[in-house]
């Protein structure tokens, strides 16, 4: 009897390891990184073991980019606390028994991708590719933000000079008798006061 046992427990260790042993030949993806580029994005995947290129496939569909690498399983929670930006939207990972699914989600169509393989076969470059309409309005956009940032930053500067010409004058005129001879500090603040004014309405 107790042989019996243990040739059933001995078979179910057995088969659990044989169960384990594909999982073990994987090649784990530990981790993902993401640069924005002018013209697209670059992924770059490391895995713990080579990669074959035949393994490796890839389809966008409108704003998912998708890259499945087969006899490959995901680390997620490395890959789960991926750093992205915009155009970045999202970044998801799926394993199944016998592949790893990576979806990136863009603000921006994907026209074309390319793979590229490490020497040693285990980094991934996966470059994605803009439209060359949608890189052209990805830079429009960004030199109307930068654009933007300056105006802001313009406006600051002159709000801050017409406060402190202001202050200037007006402690210049509850110091004195209210005329600008030998009153320093009113003199400095109506300067102030003129020299912003020409430059916020005649100078630009």
């Amino acid at each position: 009897m107790l042989k019996k046992i243990f040739n059933k427990k001995t078979n179910i260790i057995l088969l659990l390891l044989m169960c384990s042993l594909p999982a073990q030949d994987k090649a784990v993806i530990q981790n993902l990184d993401i640069k924005i580029k002018q013209n697209g994005l670059f992924l770059t995947l490391e895995a713990s073991k080579p990669l074959k290129r035949e393994y490796i496939t890839g389809w966008f569909n409108e704003d998912w980019f998708y890259i499945t690498i087969l006899n490959a399983i995901g680390d997620s929670s490395q890959l789960s606390s991926t750093r992205f930006s915009y155009p970045v939207l999202k970044v998801q990972n799926s394993n199944t028994a016998e592949s790893i699914q990576l979806a990136v989600r863009v603000k921006g169509n994907i026209e074309n991708f390319e793979f590229y393989l490490s020497n040693n076969d285990r980094t991934l470059l996966a470059a994605l590719y803009y439209p060359a309409e949608t890189v052209i309005a990805m830079l429009n956009e960004a030199d109307n933000e930068q654009y933007q940032a300056k105006l802001k930053l313009k406006n600051r500067l002159i709000n801050m000079s017409y406060f402190a010409g202001a202050a200037l004058s007006i402690s210049g005129i509850l110091s004195g008798d209210g005329s600008s001879s030998g009153n320093q500090e009113l003199s400095i603040g109506l300067i102030i006061l003129i020299l912003t004014y020409l430059y916020d309405n005649v100078l630009e």
